[in-house]
């Protein structure tokens, strides 16, 4: 079930959006009910065991939307109506991280470098960038991963310069250096 603090926060917020001005309690435990089964059916479908409905915009926009629906006796529809929404919100909390890349370092042929080998291959029109370092962090699905934020280009084949003990980081991203893919390793140097 819904928090109560959050369902008291959004109360005001809900009354204006509705339109309601006056103060009535059998309105406001309706619109608490409203509140409270709209925040469950949207977590839900975002397939998270919370949302922010007080910062988040696009939850906060659904919810308010939810309980006009409600409100209106129209709740069949809503899911209608706003299938593009809620699909939207669901690929959103259900693709926050890239999918997994395989990555293997070997030794390699000179000193100081580090073959990767990576699997699955690339996508069509995406292409591979790297970071090297100690407790490496994977980016996020669709987070940016270029020279601005500490990546590199790799062609996927050529050997890579490393340190010992360092770890790498292979992102696989599209054609706007966009994450899609992502897998670390220990290197191993040659």
């Amino acid at each position: 079930m819904a928090d109560t603090i959050g369902v008291e926060k959004l109360l005001s917020e809900v009354k204006s959006y509705l339109h309601i001005t006056w103060k009535d309690d059998n309105t406001d435990n309706n619109l608490k009910g409203f509140i409270s089964r709209g925040m469950a059916r949207l977590q839900d479908i975002a397939g998270v065991p919370s949302l922010d409905f007080i910062t988040h915009d696009q939850p906060k926009s659904l919810l308010l939307d939810y309980c006009r629906y409600a409100n209106s006796q129209a709740l069949e529809m809503f899911e209608k109506n706003f299938e593009s929404e809620l699909l939207d919100l669901h690929l959103q909390y259900q693709l926050k991280e890239p999918q997994k890349l395989m990555t293997v370092s070997i030794a390699g042929t000179m000193a100081g470098h580090t073959k990767i080998i990576v699997s699955p291959g690339l996508d069509d029109g995406d292409s591979y960038v790297y970071k090297l370092g100690a407790e490496l962090t994977p980016p996020g699905y669709f987070d940016i991963c270029n020279f601005v934020n500490g990546y590199l280009i790799w062609d996927g084949s050529s050997e890579i310069e490393v340190t010992s003990g360092d770890e790498i980081l292979i992102v696989e991203v599209d054609e706007n250096n966009k994450a899609i893919r992502a897998g670390k390793t220990d290197v191993t140097v040659g």
